[in-house]
């Protein structure tokens, strides 16, 4: 397998690991009566927006 596919790969795989880690704390939250499905959606929105008005840096170091 060509490195590319292999990184693309090993980023998949940390993706997926990072998405259940935070899946699975969210479902503890709510549980617990910590956190709501709909404050954690608002919650999601409100820092989407924030970090829209930022300028990332990954767009500085991928910038051509």
């Amino acid at each position: 397998m060509s490195k590319k596919k292999n990184l693309t790969r090993e980023l998949a795989e940390e993706l997926d690991s990072l998405d259940m880690m935070l899946s699975s704390l969210v479902e503890v939250l709510e549980r617990k009566g910590v956190l709501t499905d709909d404050e954690w959606e608002k919650q999601i929105k409100v820092n989407i927006e924030k970090s829209s008005r930022k300028t990332k840096y990954r767009d500085i170091q991928f910038a051509k």
